[in-house]
């Protein structure tokens, strides 16, 4: 009888055992889950604010242009000048 006792008190804690267990996942699976969409909302605010800024950059340099096209058009060449010139392969 005493051996009886002992494994349905064993069963018993094992029981007790997969429960909590349970309730640890689920836990543990709702915590990863409020991480992970803090993590997404954060990129996507980053990735608005770049989109919003690189935007607004466009329209300056657009401004720009449009107020100096000659001067635009120089710089353009310049630089195009001094990167051809700085990678051109001599021998």
């Amino acid at each position: 009888m005493p051996a009886e006792a002992a494994d349905e008190t064993l069963r018993k804690e094992l029981d007790q055992l997969r429960s909590d267990i349970a309730a640890l996942s689920h836990t543990l699976k709702e915590i990863a889950t409020d991480q992970g969409s803090a993590a997404y909302e954060r990129v996507r605010r980053s990735t608005q604010s770049a989109k919003d800024e690189a935007v607004h950059a466009a329209g300056v340099v657009g401004h720009e242009i449009g107020e100096r096209p000659f001067t635009s058009v120089l710089s353009a060449f310049s630089v195009g000048l001094l990167l051809g010139m700085l990678f051109s392969r001599r021998s």
